[in-house]
């Protein structure tokens, strides 16, 4: 190899090794810049007693939760309905999968009944009809051992 194929391939390697380190300090510049989404993190939230459920109807919740955002804090409030299940226990968002409504129990027609645009769903949650393409988020529950109540992940 001549002199000058030495100096040209050793001024490519420098550019290429350059290049590298740029492009790491960018990036570890723009990581540092762009602040990161928290995780999303669920939590169980007491929802009700086992005892307080009633044997016919599913019973509405309401669960709050504290936000602190910096300095600013929020409560932030959720409804549910929590029902019996067999010899389980059921928790279904309130929030109707239309436009975000919250759907309300009609103990007399047995069914929950969106009153933005009419929506109907069974008390398992399934659209019986009218425009909500899904049925009611079914939320994940479980019985504190300790205390006997039922609780809910957010």
């Amino acid at each position: 190899m001549s002199d000058h194929e030495n100096r040209r391939s050793m001024l490519v390697r420098l550019v290429i090794g350059g290049g590298g380190l740029l492009a790491a300090g960018v990036a570890s510049i723009f990581a540092a810049a762009v602040p990161r989404a928290a995780a999303a993190t669920t939590r169980w939230r007491k929802a009700a007693s086992m005892f307080d459920l009633p044997p016919d109807q599913p019973l509405p919740v309401v669960i709050a939760e504290r936000h602190a955002d910096g300095w600013y804090e929020t409560t932030r409030q959720t409804l549910v309905f929590v029902d019996k299940d067999g010899d389980g226990y059921r928790a279904l968002s309130a929030t109707c999968s239309h436009l975000g409504c919250h759907v309300k129990w009609e103990p007399a027609d047995k069914h929950f009944r969106c009153p933005c645009h009419g929506g109907i769903y069974d008390r398992t949650g399934k659209v019986v009809s009218g425009p909500p393409p899904r049925p009611l988020e079914t939320l994940q529950v479980r019985v504190n051992p300790q205390t006997s109540d039922i609780e809910v992940e957010l």
